[in-house]
């Protein structure tokens, strides 16, 4: 009993400390402008906008201070700012450019309305003029309490402090201090239905039970954060909103499967994500929430990121084991699976970012609490990146089973002509056609008779100004590129599929490449990882659901005029006073002739587009003519 009063008194005395900083944060003494320091948020000149306010209240000697915390979800209106009042009232800004800095501070010393342009909503408390945040359309879709990201915006992600005055490391504290089961944690895993959230959506309790029956007494806990789709920010927007909630879950699944160590596998291009988790941990361990005898509980468990090095066959669970275990990150055949031989050899579990992430709230509340939001197959909420031809990129926190049609709607429709294709799943997902998205929704189930898979979370949006030829080129040299090379039929088999796609969009398209195409794809099914018996599925979509834009490329016709090889550059105003900057500019100097007759020569453009950037009205495409008796249109 002791050792129990001990274990909660512990915790119950870092939430006394947590709760009296917090409180003073969010009812500052004065106001405080909280810039959102993340990666997307960083890529629009977040850093430029705080150190132009910082410069002006320094200069001004303004009794105002400044802080971070993570975007919203927002990412079109980046950089977004948040100032908080001394009443606890928090408004959202953005965007907020450089030029906007002197307002915006004028409003933050009181001058109300000096930045009312500004304003997107309410994050915490009521202001008569602006509507709470929670009612934009963008979040129309979302729970009307957040879970995953209940505390994007209401944290200083960097402060230990304030996740646990939200209740963080409760729900650890209260597993370890009363003594609960290394069974019952993963049994209400089973119950809540929680799966993997990288894709594969295996059970995760299920999972961590074979870890916790291999033999041995040394068992490692890995993180899979190796998020590599074009598309997908989510384990990045955990990693660097809430990196506490993700170190928790973690901590849980080290108890339940008696592991003493683990790895978060953090991609390399992640910086800003690989500082946060660092800085977590070190926090966690200086409060005795990781390291030895955690809360004077006897349990010990020790975190470390790994550095991946860009390879994105890393994301495979035994590619990433190897890389972990200083080996090249090459996928290998299963059996034996990770609970038997993982990292350094040893049995090892890895699951992805939100599937450890989702731990802690389902402890924290129950398994019913969980089910409340998704289908039968599928419970709980998940976060989605949306992106592409879209105004409003962004991410949203949803439940299971959400249509994709009003998913569509909130971000603002379709930008730059129609809907063409819904890309989810990055490169070894899908291409699925635009006019289905009303059968669509959030739940893998959903795209299966597509022949598609709805994948970790990426969802771009694809108007119908740009070729599909275009992009399955783009996607086949990435799974190409990407290949470790360990099979002949991933590495070969890509190699040739994309040879035939580049030759088709360079206008040399052949009546027998499509049942070349076929029989790559159903050569690469043998491979032996994911990473090759998937890469051929956008391929195999374009003949199943694209078939006609397909015929049209090998005959030669592309109307979007995207596929290099199916559209020449002409001159379309000789008068022009832009055309001498195009004849400059032109790196293998096609453009000749005098001034007044001045021509493309096709064998010299290598459509670079650099001449059609500099002088739009004076150059222009149109289509090549189409190459008959190839292939009859359907």
């Amino acid at each position: 009993m002791a050792e129990t009063l001990n274990a909660l008194e512990r915790y119950e005395a870092l939430r006394l400390d947590a709760d009296a900083v917090y409180e003073a944060w969010r009812m500052p003494d004065r106001p405080r402008i909280d810039i959102a320091m993340d990666t997307s948020s960083l890529a629009n000149g977040a850093q430029d906008t705080g150190r132009a306010l910082a410069g002006l209240i320094a200069s001004s000697n303004a009794n105002v201070d400044l802080g971070q915390v993570h975007g919203y979800g927002m990412q079109w209106l980046h950089p977004t700012v948040q100032v908080t009042f001394p009443d606890g009232a928090t408004v959202l800004y953005g965007p907020v450019r450089v030029e906007d800095a002197p307002r915006l501070l004028d409003e933050a010393n009181g001058i109300w309305g000096a930045a009312a342009d500004l304003r997107i909503g309410m994050i915490a408390g009521e202001r008569d003029d602006i509507p709470s945040i929670r009612d934009h359309e963008f979040f129309s879709l979302e729970p009307r309490e957040r879970r995953l990201t209940r505390n994007l915006g209401l944290i200083d992600p960097d402060n230990l402090q304030h996740y646990i005055a939200r209740d963080g490391y409760r729900a650890a504290a209260r597993m370890m201090g009363r003594h609960q089961s290394e069974e019952a944690v993963r049994n209400v895993l089973n119950e809540a239905g929680l799966t993997g959230r990288g894709g594969a959506n295996f059970p995760t309790g299920v999972k961590w039970n074979f870890l916790f029956g291999a033999p041995g007494e040394v068992h490692y806990l890995v993180c899979n954060a190796d998020e590599g789709d074009p598309g997908a920010w989510v384990n990045r927007v955990v990693m660097e909103g809430d990196p506490h909630l993700l170190l928790e879950g973690m901590l849980i699944g080290a108890f339940a499967t008696k592991s003493r160590e683990g790895f978060i596998y953090l991609r390399d291009e992640y910086p800003f994500s690989i500082q946060r988790m660092e800085h977590a941990i070190r926090e966690a361990e200086a409060a005795g929430l990781l390291g030895d005898d955690i809360l004077g509980t006897g349990v010990s468990f020790h975190l470390r990121v790994i550095r991946g090095a860009g390879s994105y066959v890393c994301g495979d669970e035994t590619g990433l084991l190897s890389s972990i275990s200083d080996d090249r990150g090459m996928p290998r055949v299963k059996p034996p699976f990770p609970a038997a031989v993982g990292a350094l050899g040893k049995p090892s579990n890895v699951n992805n970012v939100e599937s450890y992430a989702n731990v802690p709230l389902i402890l924290m509340h129950n398994a019913e609490w969980y089910r409340e939001f998704g289908t039968e197959r599928q419970s709980g909420t998940k976060i989605f990146s949306f992106s592409g031809d879209i105004p409003r990129v962004g991410f949203m926190e949803l439940g299971f089973g959400a249509s994709l049609a009003r998913v569509l709607d909130v971000c603002g429709g379709v930008q730059g002509g129609q809907l063409k294709a819904i890309q989810p799943g990055g490169p070894l997902g899908s291409l699925v056609p635009g006019h289905v998205i009303e059968d669509l929704v959030l739940e893998p189930a959903s795209f299966a008779p597509y022949d598609a898979i709805l994948g970790g979370g990426g969802i771009v949006f694809c108007n119908d100004q740009t070729s599909v030829m275009v992009l399955v080129e783009m996607f086949s040299e990435f799974v190409e590129v990407e290949s470790c090379g360990r099979c002949t039929t991933c590495h070969g088999g890509n190699q040739r599929k994309t040879e035939i796609v580049r030759r088709i969009i360079d206008g040399d398209g052949r009546r027998e490449d499509e049942p070349n195409l076929h029989f790559i794809d159903r050569t690469i099914q043998f491979s032996n990882c994911a990473h090759g018996q998937l890469s051929p599925k956008i391929m195999r979509n374009i003949l199943q659901h694209f078939h006609d834009d397909y015929e049209r490329a090998v005959l030669g016709v592309d109307h979007t005029l995207t596929a290099k090889g199916l559209y020449e550059v002409v001159v379309a105003n000789q008068r022009d006073p832009q055309l001498p900057a195009a004849v400059d500019i032109c790196p293998t100097g096609a453009i000749q002739g005098e001034e007044g007759r001045r021509k493309v020569l096709a064998d010299l453009c290598i459509r670079c587009g650099a001449c059609l950037e500099v002088a739009p009205n004076a150059m222009a495409k149109q289509p090549k003519t189409a190459r008959p008796g190839i292939l009859a249109l359907t």
